[in-house]
C-alpha cells in the first residue's frame, strides 16, 4: 500500500510481467487442458485406447484404470480439465493486471494443491502400482513448471515492491 499527502490508501501498481512469463503459461496450461481433454476421452470412450509404450513399468492403462483414477467418484481426467480451466482463468492477460489479493493467492495457492496433488498420484503409482503412465507424467511436470513459474512470479514481485 502506498499512503500520499491527504492520508488515503492507494494500492501498489501491478508490476509487469515479462513476456516469456506469460507466454510460458499460456502454453503450459494450453497443453494441460490438451492432455485432459485426450484422458477424458479416453475415460468415456469404449473404443479408444490411450497411445502408451508398454513395458514392465509403463502401463497407462494399469494406471488410468486403477483406483487411483477416480477421487470421491469423479474421474481425474475430468479433475484435470477443471484445475487447467480453472487456472487458465487465473493467468489470463485480466487476471495479471488485476492486483486484487484473491487472484494473486488463488494462483498461488492453486498452484500449490496442484502440486500436493501430483505428490499424491506420483506415490500411487510408483508406491501402490509399480506403474507408470506417461500422460499422467506429462500432466504432473505440467503442473509443477506452472508452480515453478508462478513462485518465480511472486519473487520478482515482491521485489519490485521493495
Amino acid at each position: 500500500m502506498i499512503h500520499d499527502a491527504g492520508s488515503r490508501t492507494k494500492r501498489a501498481p501491478v508490476p509487469n510481467r515479462p513476456g516469456w512469463l506469460i507466454a510460458s503459461l499460456a502454453i503450459l496450461v494450453t497443453a494441460g487442458l490438451a492432455v485432459s481433454i485426450y484422458l477424458t476421452i479416453d475415460h468415456y470412450s469404449q473404443e479408444i485406447s490411450l497411445v502408451c509404450a508398454e513395458n514392465a513399468t509403463v502401463d497407462c492403462a494399469a494406471v488410468t484404470s486403477s483406483e487411483f483414477s477416480t477421487v470421491f467418484g469423479i474421474p481425474l481426467p475430468l479433475l484435470g480439465l477443471a484445475y487447467f480451466i480453472g487456472f487458465g482463468a487465473l493467468v489470463t492477460p485480466w487476471a495479471w493486471r488485476s492486483d486484487h489479493p484473491i487472484i494473486r493467492w488463488g494462483r498461488l495457492g492453486g498452484a500449490i494443491v496442484g502440486v500436493l496433488f501430483v505428490v499424491y498420484l506420483v506415490a500411487a503409482e510408483l508406491i501402490v502400482l509399480g506403474k507408470i503412465c506417461l500422460w499422467c507424467t506429462a500432466i504432473h511436470v505440467i503442473t509443477v513448471l506452472l508452480l515453478g513459474l508462478v513462485v518465480l512470479d511472486e519473487y520478482r514481485r515482491i521485489g519490485q515492491e521493495s
